[in-house]
């Protein structure tokens, strides 16, 4: 049989390469950044919301005790103000004297010389520069808040830049005659949205996922896939040019020999993926109760939520849960949604059909060289082929943006091009999968083309593999490998 032997070279091949030092260091690092990623997407966005609503608090208690009066700088720091722009009267400059008791001062003259004071300072100062914009007329349009740190209060910079910018929208407000007691009234949030008729609607969140997990997904797996492949290109033409590659002919058939490495680096990659997908899972699990992942977990526990969720509706909101809360209830229901069974199998599938297709490209570009100093040379159309492969995937994403955070179903020319050429479908199917793009019979259809193309690549490859895999000599071209597979 031509593949006689192929189980010795792939176990060994497996093997040798999980054994490696480059693989297990490089899979800690990918881990240790797909952990640390996962992290703070689940812990960041409520770090700064809860910056934005301590300097609100802060504000609103100055006089009084507020539980969210433990930064620091707020206990020894000292904050000087330079407000050229004149836009704060003595009502608010006496806020920040009761904010900062002896800490607080408008030092005279100009903020550059007072700056090249502070930069030697070793203590918690920070200086606030306020200042006027305006237009030809000379009407003020806007103000700007320029905060100056020590190395000491690089932390606490942006809460003092959110207390001041809070004074002075307060102030702005109270100059234009808004009652003190309406103030809280005027710090609504409005968000002007748009969705097609017949489309989803989504929030703010869901927009956020719904265009984010295609660029992760096309980018993760292109580098999973074209890495791998790279791996096999430059395994066989290492065993070839250094003659281990006549060696290990004498034991097993010339087809057997690519086939264990493309399927043994197909294993390993598909480990890698799993494994950054449990990484990713849990540290999103350990994160959890610190960022907005455990309070949606906490929500969803909620009956009258999966009540309203079901219903599908932002007029079923639960009564004492915030349009917030249930925004991120909908946002987590959505990604619980999208990893069924099926679409997990296809993605799987979708996945081993783009490494086959890559790595036996990569195989016979290996195999066509005879010297190491040309495989560079060789690989630029590999690569091309790739990265045209990712783009196809990835920009069409990036300009329908809109239309993904606003959920319109429309999918532009080129994105519906690249679910189904099979130098894209590999990165770009995922996330048609995971978001609903397509319907069961689209995806069916797109993986049996890439499946029809995987399996020509692999006519091709028997064909001509054992034909050149011994060749020394000049690097055999694209064409000539064309012919010999005609000829064949």
């Amino acid at each position: 049989m031509r593949t006689k032997g192929w189980r010795s070279v792939f176990s060994f091949t497996f093997i040798q390469y999980v054994k490696t030092k480059s693989f297990i260091i490089g899979s800690i690092v990918i881990c240790v950044i797909v952990s640390a990623i996962c992290v703070l997407t689940n812990v960041l966005p409520g770090l700064v919301n809860e910056d934005i609503a301590d300097a609100t608090e802060i504000i609103g208690n100055v006089g009084g005790n507020s539980d969210n009066e433990t930064d620091p700088f707020l206990e020894s720091g000292a904050l000087y103000l330079f407000d050229e722009a004149g836009v704060l009267a003595e009502e608010d400059k006496s806020k920040l004297a009761e904010l900062f008791p002896e800490r607080f001062s408008e030092p005279s003259g100009g903020i550059s010389d007072f700056t090249d004071e502070l930069k030697s300072s070793e203590k918690q100062e920070i200086a606030v520069h306020v200042t006027s914009q305006t237009d030809k007329d000379g009407n003020i349009t806007g103000y700007e808040l320029r905060s100056y740190y020590t190395t000491a209060a690089k932390d606490s910079a942006d809460l003092v830049g959110n207390i001041m910018t809070e004074l002075v929208n307060r102030r702005i407000l109270l100059n234009a005659g808004v009652a003190p007691e309406k103030y809280a009234y005027t710090q609504v949030s409005i968000f002007a949205t748009k969705t097609e008729a017949g489309g989803k609607s989504l929030n703010e969140l869901q927009g956020l996922v719904n265009y984010a997990l295609p660029l992760v997904v096309s980018l993760v797996l292109f580098m999973l896939i074209y890495t791998y492949g790279s791996i096999v290109a430059n395994s066989i033409a290492t065993e070839k040019t250094s003659r281990v590659m006549e060696l290990l002919l004498t034991s097993v058939r010339p087809l057997a020999v690519v086939i264990g490495k493309v399927l043994a680096m197909a294993l390993v990659s598909f480990l890698q993926f799993a494994l950054i997908i449990v990484v990713g899972w849990a540290s999103f699990a350990v994160s959890a109760p610190f960022g907005w992942l455990g309070k949606a977990a906490e929500l969803m526990k909620d009956p009258e939520i999966q009540n309203a969720l079901s219903q599908a509706a932002q007029d079923a909101l639960p009564t004492g849960v915030s349009t917030s809360e249930f925004e991120i209830a909908q946002a987590m229901n959505d990604l619980q949604s999208v990893f069924t069974p099926f679409n997990i199998v296809m993605i799987i599938i979708i996945f081993l059909l783009g490494f086959l297709f890559y790595s036996l490209i990569a195989a016979l570009v290996g195999a066509s060289i005879s010297r190491m100093e040309d495989l560079q040379a060789a690989m630029s159309p590999y690569a091309i082929v790739g990265i045209l492969g990712m783009y196809l995937s990835y920009f069409p994403v990036m300009f329908n943006i809109d239309s993904l955070a606003n959920g319109e179903q429309a999918i532009n020319p080129v994105q519906m091009f690249s679910y189904y050429f099979p130098i894209s479908s590999p990165f770009a199917l995922p996330s048609a999968v995971l978001l609903g793009s397509f319907g069961t019979g689209q995806i069916i259809a797109a993986v049996a083309i890439l499946a029809a193309f995987v399996v020509l690549i692999a006519i091709v490859v028997s064909k001509v593999y054992e034909a050149i895999v011994l060749h020394n000599g000049n690097r055999i071209k694209l064409a000539d490998m064309l012919k010999i597979a005609v000829r064949k």
